[in-house]
């Protein structure tokens, strides 16, 4: 203390620089604690999440990224989305890696949980190098493709052989009664309501709208991702029928089944997440809820 009265303080001012340094220590403190737990403010991530947050934490912007790595920004983009259908096949190990050296995260980890998590497995089989074991010797000359060649030939000549037999032992040919006629127009009216039917189902305009801002991911049986974000409140989806695609959703309460103006039920109970439910097993009570909207259409259509 002075003699004024004034105390003066003994901690040192850091300088500019040094506060900076201190800033960026922290930030990557935190984006390491992000990527390693895979949690952002106690909620659980995927990959492609995760690479954003770790991303805002260091303060970065996909435009200053893509200039730098000379990665388009709508492909960052679409990584962090785990929307994929924009990338060619062969592009997106490459870019995973480039992204994670640029973000200072380990290319081969980030390069597995999310392929991993996309589906996209495949690509990284046919992206891993093949380690050369002994001496690649040219393989030896075969003669299969006579020997089937031969086989085929063979096989026409016998066919054509008992084609003819079968031809010339034919007995005399049946008289068709005039009653077929009458047996086929019951056999038309006996399924003539069965076949719209089924032709109805695989043309029902089957949409998942969301209740509720939520997040849904939907998938073709290949394990291509042809959405994986958060669904804003009264958005939706019109999935692809009798393909084998399945939906994920971390609440099935906050979506629903609709059939134009048709609730068939929500996707799954409330608060449950819901993993890899298969579209197609929803076409029956679909086509079930919808039956008097479709017969009370116009030329068997339902309205909008």
């Amino acid at each position: 203390m002075d003699d004024n009265g004034t105390t003066r303080s003994n901690v040192t001012p850091i300088s500019q620089q040094a506060a900076m340094q201190l800033d960026s220590y922290e930030r990557r403190q935190r984006a390491d604690e992000i990527f390693m737990s895979g949690k952002f403010d106690g909620e659980e991530l995927r990959m492609g999440q995760v690479l954003r947050r770790v991303r805002e934490a260091l303060g970065l912007d996909l435009a200053a990224i893509a200039r730098e790595s000379r990665i388009r920004d709508n492909f960052l983009m679409a990584i962090e989305r785990m929307e994929l259908q924009t990338i060619a096949k062969g592009y997106l190990v490459p870019y995973l890696i480039a992204y994670s050296k640029y973000l200072g995260l380990p290319e081969q980890e980030v390069v597995q949980r999310y392929t991993r998590e996309c589906g996209a497995v495949d690509e990284v089989k046919t992206s891993a190098p093949v380690q050369k074991i002994g001496n690649i010797r040219e393989k030896a000359k075969t003669s299969l493709p006579l020997i089937l060649a031969g086989v085929g030939a063979l096989l026409v000549f016998v066919a054509g052989g008992v084609t003819a037999a079968l031809l010339m032992n034919r007995g005399p040919e049946e008289i068709v009664s005039p009653t077929v006629v009458a047996v086929s127009g019951a056999r038309d009216s006996l399924f003539a309501e069965t076949a719209p039917t089924a032709a109805a189902v695989s043309d029902l305009p089957l949409e998942i709208v969301a209740v509720r801002q939520a997040w849904l991911e939907i998938r073709a049986s290949d394990g291509t991702i042809f959405l994986s974000r958060t669904m804003a409140a009264g958005e939706g989806y019109f999935p692809r029928l009798k393909a084998g695609w399945t939906v994920s959703a971390r609440n099935g309460g906050a979506f629903e089944w609709r059939v134009g103006e048709v609730v068939v039920g929500p996707l799954g109970p409330e608060g449950a997440q819901v993993f890899s439910l298969s579209v197609d097993d929803q076409l029956a009570r679909a086509a079930e809820m919808a039956a008097p909207t479709v017969a009370a259409a116009p030329n068997g259509n339902t309205t909008r």
